[in-house]
């Protein structure tokens, strides 16, 4: 039995570190192909270690290229259709919960916003273009935030729904019977307890809106506004593709990401806790 336990550990350590290299290994590889030279990219044999190590690229992408000014845009464009979304959402969400649409349509709204969120992205396109269009807000950092409502506006209602049904009723009739008003109760009691699905939403959105790719190409034309993953897509050209200030650029535009993301993780879990401790 000893050995049969030992035997089992050993497997199930084997395929962890199997895993975890299987995982780690290409962000190691890029991190490694942004510092080599040319010809330790380019050669036939792959440099797992490089002979010599450069900042050229790093150089390249952030002084030469001014590649903040891509990754300050994509936070301004992320800010603002997270902003709007959970805005519109959470007040759609907190509405199908506590006061529903007439005639039952709740199931047929909430099926239409799924649908949205299942087509092709490239189906809205030309709709989206000819309404932006006509509002003047191509190549604007505001029409790519309201475009990108369609990734995660049906997204946030569905996640917020959730949060909002967990919520006790008795809370908020108990505030009603003080003579709170609907929009009262929602300021100062729903959002407040729903905080923890407020900020996992938002990181959900975050994720999707930073690293997309389709609307930014097609409704960002000039350079002065264009986000990460427009800049790094122009690095896979037409004569070949620039290895060493691709992967400087993923790493520097990742670094962000990572940083916000292992900061809100405390707060998602403090919140949680205390939405546990109020319930």
């Amino acid at each position: 039995m000893r050995l049969a336990k030992i035997i089992d550990k050993l497997i199930f350590y084997a395929i962890l570190i199997i895993v975890m290299a299987m995982i780690l290994f290409p962000i190691y590889w890029m991190a490694v192909t942004s510092v080599k030279i040319e010809r330790d990219i380019i050669t036939d044999v792959p440099v797992l270690i490089p002979s010599v190590i450069t900042l050229e690229h790093y150089s390249e992408v952030l002084i030469r290229q001014n590649f903040v000014k891509n990754i300050v845009n994509t936070f301004l464009v992320s800010a603002i259709a997270i902003g709007i979304s959970l805005f519109a959402g959470s007040l759609a969400a907190y509405a199908l919960t506590r006061i529903g649409l007439p005639a039952k349509l709740d199931n047929m709204f909430l099926f239409a916003t799924l649908l949205v969120r299942m087509l092709p992205p490239g189906a809205f396109v030309i709709p989206l273009y000819l309404i932006l269009d006509s509002l003047g807000l191509i190549n604007t950092l505001l029409g790519l935030a309201i475009a990108y409502q369609i990734y995660t506006l049906p997204l946030t209602i569905w996640l917020m729904l959730g949060f909002f049904r967990a919520i006790p009723i008795e809370i908020e009739e108990a505030a009603m019977v003080d003579g709170a008003s609907r929009l009262t109760i929602f300021r100062a009691i729903a959002l407040p307890l729903a905080m923890p699905g407020l900020v996992a939403t938002a990181i959900i959105d975050f994720m999707n809106v930073w690293n997309e790719y389709l609307y930014a190409l097609i409704f960002l034309t000039a350079p002065d506004v264009m986000t990460v993953s427009v800049v790094i897509g122009g690095y896979l050209t037409e004569y070949g593709t620039l290895w060493g200030q691709l992967c400087a650029a993923g790493i520097i535009s990742s670094l962000p990401v990572l940083v916000l993301a292992s900061y809100i993780q405390k707060h998602i879990v403090r919140g949680f806790s205390l939405a546990g401790v109020v319930k």
